[in-house]
């Protein structure tokens, strides 16, 4: 972990967070222990957490969860819901089990091992009630990291919020949320260290979120780590696809970014107008795609040569 002025540095969650903000390092350093809550309670890869506990009860029994143990939970199931499955929270029998990504025995599976596997893949089988998760059949397995990163920047934003902070950034890994101060933002290219464009916010809040193919693979990006629930492959319509939006709402960015990964180009505009985004995509072929029906209150973007 690494303090600069108004900021922090960490790893967490596998991943890199970054916060600025005009509070102190206490304050700071309460946005850590929020994130590090989080990972001890979601993560797929702590044996005690209650993700884990749900998971290896799934079959048997419903873990009985508090109000705001279950919101995560809620808004993973209203995002499978508006997009048809799309969205799959339950894709983890197939990212944790078949695959084994983020685990030291990852490896690509067989075809008769990916039939088998994503059998057990459908939303419809997590059950929620207001105190308590069930999968209701044995097997299955939940992944939250489709969303989690996205929540997580939601929290700290309002955490920071209600601590007086008036302008902040909250980067966690690729999932950001800005207000209060005009910020350049950089969108990386897929292909190379540099970067691809780079936006410059207005001081309204707002939210970004990026999926690409470039950061978890097992052995090439052939087999990245952003499943298709129908065919339990990696698609490659995109290299990169960045999602935006006025408002703090990484949660709802974060599925968003993860739908329109695995939905062909013709259908990014429908996305678009029915998440109220505005969508920029690397295509397969390098061309660059950009959808902006939002008419975000941005001050601008700079395309870059690919």
């Amino acid at each position: 972990m690494a303090f600069f002025e108004n900021g922090l540095k960490a790893k967490v969650m596998s991943t890199e967070l970054i916060i600025e903000a005009n509070v102190s390092q206490k304050i700071l350093f309460e946005c850590l222990d929020l994130a590090k809550a989080f990972e001890s309670k979601y993560s797929a890869y702590k044996e005690d957490s209650l993700l884990c506990q749900i998971n290896n009860n799934a079959g048997l029994k419903a873990i009985e969860c508090s109000a705001s143990e279950i919101e995560i939970f809620q808004r993973a199931y209203e995002m499978a819901e508006l997009s048809g499955g799309v969205f799959e929270p339950t894709i983890g029998v197939l990212s944790q089990g078949t695959y084994g990504f983020g685990m030291s025995d990852a490896k690509v599976p067989t075809q008769k091992e990916l039939n088998d596997s994503k059998k057990l893949v459908n939303y419809k089988n997590l059950l929620l009630s207001s105190h308590s998760v069930y999968l209701s059949q044995k097997g299955m397995k939940l992944d939250l990291g489709g969303i989690g990163k996205g929540f997580v920047a939601d929290k700290i934003a309002q955490q920071l919020q209600t601590k007086g902070a008036t302008k902040a950034l909250i980067n966690v890994g690729g999932e950001l949320v800005t207000f209060g101060k005009e910020y350049n933002i950089a969108i990386r290219d897929p292909y190379s260290a540099n970067n691809l464009a780079v936006i410059k916010t207005s001081k309204n809040s707002l939210s970004i979120s990026t999926s690409g193919d470039y950061e978890r693979f097992i052995g090439s990006k052939e087999h990245h780590h952003i499943l298709d629930y129908k065919t339990a492959k990696s698609n490659h319509h995109y290299s990169s696809l960045t999602v935006l939006r006025d408002g703090a709402d990484a949660t709802l960015l974060d599925g968003v970014a993860t739908i329109a990964f695995n939905s062909k180009q013709e259908d990014l505009k429908e996305i678009a107008k029915q998440y109220g985004v505005a969508i920029i995509a690397v295509c397969s072929d390098s061309e660059i795609y950009f959808e902006n029906l939002r008419g975000l209150e941005l001050k601008s973007i700079e395309f870059f040569s690919l």
